[in-house]
């Protein structure tokens, strides 16, 4: 290490413990500003509504989680090449995240004011919105982690991954009052468009908390041309077999999972639900959000992510065998507390248990490698999983996804060594 480069290392982690406690909480607000918005127009309960209200083809339904996991993951092979020689995330991550709340401004103007048109319209300009929000939020993913992994100390990452998701819960259970009071007192379609624009309006707000962050500068790494870079995928999942095993076993937990977005639909299949049962749903998903993450986040912090995935998992395969044999409409308000759980821990140790693997200066090519692992299944997972629920109805595919998951989680369990261990092998590798 140079001179002026342990100089800027030096003044850069001077600055993050200056702001250590501002950074905290406006990026804790940022987060549960954002939610609060997606609580609106949530993808577990009122995306699938609007869908099934304009198309009975089940394999729409596919489209939603596919769009959604496909733009998360697949941008980040273009951006880790770039955002390595960046002494910031904070501009790119900007910029990247306007496109991400921009699309809800649209559909929702579309939905208010042209809400005569075909059905089939309506859904290719929602399916296109969605598309252009999740690959804005796919690229400015990487640098948000990384982004997040440098502004927050690393031993606070549990407890501020599970405020965040905490307050957007609480947050959303208001919210989900008010999404079950707009389905019920406007008419279809102009009630999912006046919620898409209040989530937008969440999400200026939470804009500008995010802006506000302050990012000290660190030493760029050498760019790296993004050939170079998917030649590097293969010697460091051959190197590091902890983290091999551990996307093996996450990619199978992802698939499993996927039978989330599919729980509301199933419901709208076999009972008559009103807009406000819908609604109801979605209060008791934040509920159980804004409850669990702070409670898995302490969890996380002290036990590990490791076994927040595997619990957050045996809890969501919980949710899709209750689904598979639910008799009535209140069972699902049950479900939707299980599947509430089981997201929050999936969130908060799923992504993060990636920064234990990989030393500092590598995490943005950790988390890239990551995602170029799960791009594939986030594609054609939801897509396949529509398909078979098209042809053998939702029960088979939960059957299916259910024994998948079993698998991924004894895989996680037997096979993947406790993060705290991992890391520290992870520096000796190249210390």
């Amino acid at each position: 290490m140079t001179d002026s480069t342990a100089t800027m290392t030096a003044q850069a982690e001077a600055v993050v413990r200056r702001h250590a406690a501002r950074n905290f909480w406006l990026n804790v607000l940022d987060g549960g500003t954002f939610y609060l918005g997606l609580s609106m127009v949530s993808r577990f309960t009122v995306l699938p509504l609007f869908v099934e209200r304009l198309s009975p083809d089940r394999w729409l339904q596919g489209l939603i989680p596919a769009i959604n996991y496909t733009g998360w993951f697949l941008p980040g092979l273009f951006i880790v090449p770039l955002i390595a020689a960046m002494p910031r995330r904070k501009p790119i991550l900007l910029t990247a995240t306007l496109f991400e709340r921009l699309p809800f401004l649209i559909l929702g103007l579309v939905l208010l004011f042209w809400s005569d048109l075909p059905g089939a319209s309506l859904l290719a300009i929602f399916f296109g919105c969605y598309a252009m929000h999740a690959v804005a939020a796919g690229f400015a993913s990487i640098p948000w982690q990384d982004f997040i992994a440098r502004v927050i100390p690393g031993k606070r990452w549990g407890i501020f991954f599970g405020l965040q998701s905490g307050l957007g819960g609480l947050l959303g259970i208001g919210g989900a009052a008010v999404a079950a009071w707009v389905l019920t007192a406007f008419p279809f379609p102009q009630s999912v468009g006046i919620l898409s624009l209040i989530c937008f309006a969440s999400m200026v707000v939470s804009f500008i908390f995010l802006a506000a962050t302050v990012e000290p500068a660190l030493p760029p790494q050498p760019a790296q041309p993004l050939t170079a870079f998917l030649r590097g995928v293969r010697p460091l999942l051959d190197r590091d077999v902890p983290f091999r095993n551990y996307l093996i076993g996450r990619v199978s937990i992802a698939l499993a999972l996927v039978g989330h977005n599919f729980i509301t639909a199933l419901a709208l299949e076999r009972f008559n639900l009103s807009g406000a049962e819908v609604g109801g749903f979605t209060a008791a998903l934040l509920a159980a959000q804004a409850i669990s993450d702070p409670i898995l986040g302490g969890m996380a912090d002290r036990w590990g992510h490791k076994q927040v995935l595997e619990l957050a998992t045996a809890v969501g395969l919980a949710a899709i065998l209750m689904a598979l044999v639910a008799p009535a409409p209140v069972w699902f308000l049950v479900i939707f507390v299980l599947v509430g759980f089981s997201q929050a821990g999936y969130i908060l140790s799923g992504f993060t248990l990636v920064f234990s693997f990989a030393p500092s200066a590598q995490r943005p090519a950790y988390i890239g490698v990551s995602n170029i692992v799960m791009a594939p299944v986030a594609a054609a997972g939801p897509l396949i999983s529509g398909w078979l629920a098209e042809i053998a109805g939702y029960e088979t595919l939960f059957v299916v996804l259910l024994l998948i998951g079993i698998a991924g989680l004894g895989w996680m369990r037997l096979r993947v060594p406790r993060p705290t261990v991992t890391a520290s092998l992870a520096e000796e590798r190249v210390g």
